[in-house]
């Protein structure tokens, strides 16, 4: 990888495109219940941290869901932060993980090793984990001070967050992999 310094631009309009992908995303959603939606939008956040590390993905997470939330139906209210930290912790914890586990096997040779893919994968799936309860425990905050789910409905739905994220983010992790290669290959990372 080339120097960071010399890379601040093209990090900053690809950190940018990141998130308008990631907001665009977010309003191509299909509601499951009341208070889930599924979405593909956490794809550029899972993407931007296995490229670049913990800060970037931080950034897109949070830009992202941000600026999802305040141009969605919801607006600016006083748990739209609250409704970040999900997003955020996924582009933070995965950057590491590609910071400290991956990116030897991701951005060297041709293609990743199967190791490589399987702590991709893997990584992945655990920071879906954290991104699911983030989501949690923000609708539970949200709903407590706003007065409208229960603990039951905020708790019971809980396993399926879960569940659904971990197979979205090993999903995206999966898909991130060629997509990364391309790039390599592209001399564009």
């Amino acid at each position: 990888m080339q120097n960071t310094r010399t890379m601040t631009t093209k990090r900053l309009v690809i950190n940018a495109v990141l998130v308008a992908i990631y907001v665009v995303l977010r309003f191509f959603n299909i509601p499951i219940g009341n208070s889930f939606r599924f979405t593909l939008a956490s794809f550029s956040v899972v993407l931007c941290a296995l490229l670049y590390g913990p800060v970037d993905g931080l950034l897109v997470g949070l830009l992202g869901e941000f600026l999802s939330q305040v141009l969605g139906p919801y607006g600016l209210t006083p748990t739209t932060l609250l409704w970040c930290v999900g997003e955020t912790v996924r582009g933070g914890a995965l950057g590491l993980c590609a910071v400290l586990f991956l990116r030897k096997g991701l951005l060297s040779g041709e293609r990743p090793q199967p190791m490589c893919i399987v702590s991709t994968l893997l990584c992945c799936v655990l920071t879906g984990v954290l991104a699911a309860l983030g989501q949690t425990f923000a609708l539970y905050v949200d709903s407590k001070m706003f007065g409208y789910y229960s603990d039951t409905i905020v708790f019971g739905v809980m396993v399926w967050r879960i569940l659904i994220y971990m197979l979205l983010a090993g999903m995206f992790g999966y898909l991130s992999l060629p997509i990364i290669s391309a790039l390599k290959k592209a001399k564009f990372v």
